[in-house]
C-alpha cells in the first residue's frame, strides 16, 4: 500500500519512539464548519514510546506488533469507510488529512457524523452492509429465509447482495489479504518473546484472525499473568453497525505494563467478586464474580489502530465482550494509564468548554503522524 504523500511509516523504529499523538476534543461546537473550526475542537497530547527502556530482542517484537496493528487499521478503514480511505491516501491537504485521520472516515464524530468531505451521508451499517440496507429489510428477508439467519446476524460476517439473496460472508475470507499479514507479524512476534503464555496467546490470536473463532485465544489473554507486555487485537465493538447492532470492528493496542500502579490496583482485586454482589441492582443485572478471574493492569499504550484509534478515546476497557467468556471465566480490566494522565491533565478545561473525548491524531495504514 503506497502511502499518503508526506508520511511516513509508523512502523520504522525512528518513528515509534515518537508513541502516539492523542488529539483530545476540547471545545464546543460551532456554528461553523470549516476544517479549521472542526480542528480548533481538539488538542494535540503527544503519548511517547521510549524505546531504549527495553532490550534490542523486545524491541524487534514491538516493531512486529506494531507491523501487525497496522493490517488492522487497513481492515477497519475497510469497514469503516473505504472511499474514505481512497481520499486519505490522495489528497495532500493536511488539514483534510488529520481530520480523516481522527475521524476514521468522513464523517464528524462529534458533530453528528455530518460528513466534512463531499456530501454523500454516513451510510448506518458503514461498509459492512449493502448501501441503503435496514434492518425492516434483512428482518423480513430473514423471516422468509430462516436458514440464513445465523449468517446475516454473525457479529463476524460482512452482508452482501448475492443477485436477489442476502449473504453473510466471514470476515476471514472477506479481509483475508491483511489477516493473514496481522496473523504472520503475530507469529513472528511470538517468536521474540520471552513470556511463555504471551507467545502462546500470541500464536492463538493469529489462528482466531484466520477462522473467526476468538474462544480459546480470549481464554488464553485472561490467563495471562502480570505480563509485561500485552495486546488487545480483535474484533469486539459494534459501535460502527447502525442496522443491526452486531457487527464487530477490529481495533488494536500495544500494551505495556506500569508495574507500579499495576501493584497498587491488585489490592483491591481480590475484592470485586464482593463489590459486584453489593451493587445495588437486581441479582440477574450483576452476575456474580465469585470463582471468576478478573485480571486488572495498569497499562500504556503506545500504539492503538482500528476502532480503537479514532473517534472516542476510553482510558479504561473491559474485555473480552462475549457473554460466554464471561459466564465461564471472566473478564479483564485494563487501566490505559497515558490516556488517564492526558485526560487528568486536559480534562478539566475540555469539561469547561465542551464534550470531553477524544481522538488521535497519528499513525496509519503505510503512513505516519497525521496531526
Amino acid at each position: 500500500m503506497i502511502p499518503p504523500p508526506g508520511l511516513r511509516p509508523v512502523w520504522h523504529p525512528k518513528y515509534m519512539r515518537t508513541g502516539l499523538v492523542a488529539v483530545l476534543a476540547l471545545l464546543a461546537m460551532q456554528a461553523s464548519d470549516t476544517p479549521d473550526a472542526r480542528l480548533a475542537r481538539f488538542r494535540e497530547v503527544r503519548m511517547p514510546f521510549h524505546a531504549e527502556r527495553y532490550t534490542a530482542k523486545e524491541r524487534r517484537m514491538i516493531d512486529k506488533l506494531v507491523e501487525a496493528c497496522q493490517h488492522l487499521e487497513m481492515v477497519f478503514w475497510e469497514q469503516s469507510d473505504p472511499e474514505g480511505f481512497t481520499l486519505l491516501r490522495k489528497t495532500t491537504d493536511p488539514k483534510l488529512r488529520r481530520l480523516l485521520m481522527i475521524n476514521g472516515s468522513r464523517f464528524d464524530f462529534i458533530d453528528e457524523h455530518k460528513p466534512f468531505a463531499g456530501t454523500e451521508p454516513m451510510s448506518a451499517g458503514r461498509a459492512l452492509y449493502p448501501p441503503g440496507l435496514t434492518r425492516e429489510r434483512i428482518e423480513q428477508y430473514v423471516k422468509s429465509h430462516p436458514e440464513k439467519r445465523a449468517q446475516i446476524y454473525s457479529p463476524y460476517t460482512v452482508v452482501r447482495w448475492s443477485g436477489k439473496d442476502l449473504v453473510g460472508i466471514p470476515y476471514h475470507q472477506f479481509y483475508k489479504t491483511e489477516l493473514e499479514k496481522a496473523a504472520a507479524a503475530l507469529r513472528e512476534a511470538s517468536a521474540l518473546s520471552a513470556d511463555p503464555a504471551f507467545a502462546n496467546f500470541l500464536r492463538l490470536r493469529a489462528d482466531a484472525l484466520l477462522t473467526d473463532d476468538y474462544y480459546k485465544s480470549d481464554l488464553a489473554w485472561l490467563d495471562l499473568k502480570d505480563p509485561k507486555f500485552d495486546l488487545i487485537f480483535a474484533p469486539y465493538e459494534t459501535y460502527l453497525d447502525g442496522v443491526l447492532g452486531v457487527k464487530t470492528s477490529y481495533g488494536a493496542s500495544i500494551l505495556i505494563r506500569d508495574e507500579a500502579e499495576s501493584k497498587k490496583l491488585a489490592e483491591f482485586q481480590n475484592y470485586v467478586p464482593e463489590i459486584q454482589d453489593h451493587l445495588p441492582l437486581l441479582s440477574g443485572d450483576r452476575p456474580s464474580k465469585q470463582e471468576h478471574v478478573t485480571p486488572m493492569e495498569v497499562m500504556d499504550a503506545p500504539l492503538r489502530t482500528g476502532d480503537l484509534r479514532h473517534g472516542y478515546q476510553a482510558v479504561a476497557d473491559n474485555l473480552p465482550n462475549d457473554p460466554k467468556i464471561h459466564q465461564e471465566k471472566g473478564s479483564k480490566k485494563i487501566f490505559f494509564r497515558n490516556f488517564m494522565a492526558a485526560r487528568r491533565a486536559h480534562g478539566a478545561q475540555a469539561d469547561a468548554a465542551g464534550p470531553g473525548c477524544a481522538g488521535i491524531g497519528g499513525g496509519l495504514p503505510g503512513g505516519g503522524p497525521a496531526a
